[in-house]
């Protein structure tokens, strides 16, 4: 009884962080903190923190044949907020698939970026930020 209920746990894990693939711009990226996935037909909002980034991507996939909407918004400091920062904003759509490069402030210690994102219908969107 009790490995049944570590399989459904496990289970469960895998269907809240799914594989999200890097973006295609060249970099050694890494994930930042999970993957996240939709429920279908509901919008999808995560943010992530990168320290000391020189690029962040943000990903978001979905097998449904409706176009994507994404926005997001992001702040970068150097040092702290006292020193230098940034703010950008954004947006893109595509189907299946879509990318995109916040700006990050030369030698910044500290990114935040903020992801929204949806698909009309009934669609599942899964998404990831990375960064290197």
């Amino acid at each position: 009884m009790l490995s049944m209920a570590g399989i459904a746990g496990a289970a469960a894990l895998a269907l809240a962080a799914p594989a999200v693939a890097p973006p295609p711009a060249p970099g050694t990226w890494h994930q930042l903190g999970a993957a996240t996935t939709s429920r279908p037909g509901k919008p999808l909002h995560f943010y992530r923190t990168a320290q000391n980034p020189k690029a962040v991507g943000i990903v978001v996939r979905s097998s449904s044949p409706r176009v994507i909407s994404l926005s997001w918004s992001s702040y970068c400091e150097f040092e702290s907020d006292d020193e230098q920062t940034s703010e950008d904003q954004g947006t893109a759509r595509g189907v299946h698939a879509v990318f995109a490069y916040p700006p990050v402030l030369t030698a910044a210690t500290l990114c935040y970026v903020w992801v929204n994102a949806r698909i009309a219908g009934t669609g599942r969107l899964s998404a990831a930020e990375f960064a290197y």
